[in-house]
């Protein structure tokens, strides 16, 4: 027993203490409060959800004919500022990729315009929290010239603790505007 014992221990010690790669731990889901992944919203025209296999990347959800994807309203956000914070708001975990809410209003669209390159140069993702046509939404995504996406925001700006836009969100999580 002594000898078994002895034995272990030696071969424990005499194990390499590290290796070339960290073993590769499972993701673990602390929090899931359903509803849809923005994975496909956020990834380029290239495909940049390269970190999964495909059997494993997110879909995005398609729109049934029935369903018109106009008027897109959110009920608990609108357009505004975000009030001065010694805490600055964040969204927890961060998305991964910087994107960006703004809605079919005087405020959003200055802000497009305001921060049009910077969006680019991010490589940012917008999401359309309120348009009420087809034509406002093309309209709109003209103003700065990146990918954006028309649903409502008031889940995911619920979860960041905000409700106005426009507003962008790092990749990070932290939430400016």
């Amino acid at each position: 027993m002594k000898r078994t014992l002895i034995l272990s221990l030696a071969l424990l010690i005499a194990a390499p203490v590290g290796s070339a790669e960290p073993p590769v731990m499972p993701a673990i889901v602390i929090h899931d409060g359903g509803g849809v992944s923005l994975a496909p919203y956020l990834t380029n025209d290239e495909g940049d959800a390269r970190e999964m296999p495909p059997s494993k990347q997110p879909v995005a959800p398609r729109q049934s004919p029935s369903i018109p994807a106009f008027p897109v309203a959110s009920a608990k956000a609108g357009p505004g500022r975000l009030l001065p914070n010694p805490m600055p708001a964040r969204l927890p975990g961060g998305p991964g990729a910087p994107f960006f809410v703004v809605g079919d209003d005087a405020p959003s669209h200055a802000w497009l315009q305001r921060n049009a390159e910077r969006l680019q140069a991010l490589g940012a993702r917008g999401i359309v929290a309120a348009v009420a046509t087809e034509a406002d939404f093309t309209r709109l995504r003209a103003l700065a010239g990146v990918h954006m996406v028309p649903m409502s925001a008031d889940a995911l700006l619920e979860a960041a603790g905000i409700r106005v836009w426009p507003v962008l969100i790092g990749a990070d999580g932290s939430i400016s505007q």
